[in-house]
């Protein structure tokens, strides 16, 4: 699984995670990295999962599923990476991953009722009263101390 991410100094990102079965057909996932790319061609994320791939020692031919959002570098049908991998692996299917097909249908959910729309736009608007206000931060950051030191505060949505 990939997804790549613009971060805070405007570098495009990408993260590797790997999901797998152990001997006792757990399944497990782990973090392999970030790397940091010129574009999100899907060329280039082509490398990026053959190097990754080498990196960790593990066979192309081990590949047997693949996991992304929906863009289009990704899951397109002519050369994306979806299919790049698929013309080297034919067993590695394409699986749009469960997590972006859930947060797309509840965003649609939420559009179509109105007094949700509102609640979470009131919410964004405190959360980005709270966070940019030097006076509202500290604040915030006194209370956390208090009730949840560990917490991350406030994050605007």
């Amino acid at each position: 699984m990939i997804n790549e991410t613009t971060d805070i100094s405007n570098k495009e990102q990408v993260v590797v995670v790997m999901r797998w079965a152990s001997g006792s057909l757990d399944v497990l996932e782990d973090f392999i990295g970030l790397c940091t790319v010129d574009d999100t061609k899907a060329l280039t994320l082509f490398d990026v999962v053959k190097d990754t791939l080498v990196r960790c020692n593990i066979s192309l031919a081990k590949l047997w599923g693949q996991c992304y959002d929906g863009a289009s570098a990704m899951s397109g049908c002519k050369n994306r990476l979806a299919k790049l991998i698929m013309n080297e692996e034919p067993r590695a299917i394409y699986t749009h991953c469960y997590g972006h097909t859930h947060n797309l249908g509840v965003g649609d959910s939420v559009k179509g009722s109105p007094l949700m729309k509102n609640a979470l736009e009131v919410t964004h608007e405190i959360t980005k009263l709270l966070k940019y206000s030097p006076r509202g931060n500290a604040i915030v950051d006194n209370l956390k101390k208090e009730l949840s030191p560990d917490s991350i505060g406030i994050r605007v949505l």
